[in-house]
């Protein structure tokens, strides 16, 4: 063979398998961990923490309109009477069904709100104080993580932090190494600006986990990263004049109050099997026993 192979006749057979070249792993210093990773954790955290705090403190009392109140107390009533009035006698079915639509007296006839008027609820505005105490909690939120983010890219920029437990495709590149321009890294490690990313969109349940077990309270919802983040790209607040139109709520009430064909699933009280009537004769027999 080795003769044949200097005049080149004979030509040595490739390898039927070639095993992948295994990437080389890079060693994260442990000084890391302590330095970058813990403190974003830490920092970002507790800002979330009294950014919460602070909010609570500057949150003014809505204003209750008794009205208002008033007029939902009694849509309810209404309709718990639709949904239980089987379980009323007829006599006492009537008398509440009257008390909303008997004829120019029922509560739901005698003053039925006015219809809105579309180009009037539209120049109506809303709450002022709802709207400032959101533009609070945005600008708050704005402040607080511009100065973070800030701090992460100036003390921390270019560090890598971590490493995922799983491998992930060149298409996670942009999600986990923003801040790193090495385009042979393995994209399974974590840059520092992307590790606060991460910390600052679960510090929200980190807070609740933490208060629900020491402290046995509940974190506002409105302080949620990913909420303020969808105000503040939404424009934040619900157009003026969007509550419901309660003249046509009243009329569907009334309608659907007066269809209602009565029957009394715990029987007649006037017959013989009543169970009112049969309540009252075994009280009796008992009673004369």
């Amino acid at each position: 063979e080795s003769s044949l192979e200097q005049f080149g006749l004979y030509q040595t057979r490739a390898p039927l398998f070639i095993p992948p070249a295994v990437p080389e792993m890079i060693l994260l210093d442990a000084r890391i961990r302590d330095y970058v990773l813990l403190p974003i954790f830490l920092v970002v955290v507790l800002t979330q923490a009294l950014r919460s705090n602070f909010m609570a403190i500057l949150k003014s009392d809505t204003k209750v309109d008794l009205k208002e109140v008033k007029t939902q107390n009694m849509l309810s009533r209404c309709r718990a009477l639709r949904a239980m009035g089987h379980m009323l006698p007829l006599k006492a079915f009537s008398a509440r069904k009257a008390y909303f639509v008997k004829k120019d007296q029922g509560v739901l006839v005698k003053n039925p709100p006015k219809a809105k008027d579309p180009m009037e609820a539209l120049s109506g505005g809303g709450d002022p104080m709802a709207a400032m105490g959101h533009m609070k909690g945005q600008v708050m939120y704005m402040l607080s993580q511009g100065i973070l983010a800030y701090w992460v890219s100036f003390l921390f920029s270019g560090f890598l932090v971590a490493k995922t437990p799983f491998p992930l495709t060149f298409q996670f590149k942009s999600m986990t190494q923003r801040g790193v321009e090495v385009q042979a890294l393995e994209p399974g490690y974590v840059s520092s600006l992307c590790w606060y990313m991460f910390v600052l969109m679960s510090s929200h349940s980190v807070l609740s986990i933490v208060q629900q077990l020491f402290f046995n309270t509940q974190v506002d919802d409105d302080d949620n990263p990913m909420m303020a983040m969808m105000g503040s790209m939404g424009g934040g607040g619900m157009m003026p004049g969007g509550g419901p139109d309660m003249s046509k709520i009243y009329k569907q009430e009334q309608e659907s109050l007066e269809m209602i064909q009565h029957e009394f699933l715990l029987g007649n009280p006037g017959a013989s099997d009543g169970i009112e009537l049969e309540l009252w004769r075994k009280w009796r027999s008992e009673r004369n026993s």
